[in-house]
């Protein structure tokens, strides 16, 4: 929604899922399940796909920004949903176990994603609502080469 509207209007006009979505060198990214990125121009709320595919078959995408670098963390998890009592009455949570998680970093040059082994001193802290990027020699109590993961999704 932009500043002097009255309702809000869908990118592109599509009910489309996206796992994920950054502003990264001023501009909004968003990532699909297959790793594709796209960006959104903001003058007309479309889509304009900037990378392919990332052909990675995990369960989630998470975008991150790291050093004016984009990343794309593809999460692979196993997860059973239980049903729980709270003060309310009942909810729903899905436990979901981490696997694994493969890193990819965008080559902006080339819209080709590269395959990351090591993150050095940085640490990517991903959750369902945000995920970023911190040096784990400026901050005590990480470790650098890590992902932390927090999975808060509750319905």
């Amino acid at each position: 929604m932009k500043h002097g509207d009255q309702k809000w209007k869908l990118v592109d006009d599509k009910n489309f899922y996206y796992d994920d979505v950054i502003v990264f060198k001023g501009q909004f990214y968003v990532t699909d399940r297959w790793g594709t990125i796209s960006w959104i121009d903001v003058s007309s709320l479309r889509l304009i796909q900037f990378s392919p595919p990332l052909c990675g078959l995990g369960n989630k995408k998470h975008l991150v920004e790291s050093c004016g670098s984009l990343y794309v963390v593809d999460g692979y998890y196993e997860s059973s949903e239980n049903m729980r009592r709270n003060y309310g009455g009942r909810r729903l949570e899905r436990d979901e176990v981490v696997e694994c998680f493969k890193i990819y970093k965008l080559d902006e040059e080339w819209g080709t994603w590269v395959d990351v082994k090591n993150l050095s001193d940085r640490a990517f802290i991903l959750s369902n609502s945000c995920n970023f990027s911190v040096s784990a020699e400026e901050l005590i109590g990480y470790q650098g080469n890590c992902i932390y993961y927090r999975d808060y999704f509750e319905v």
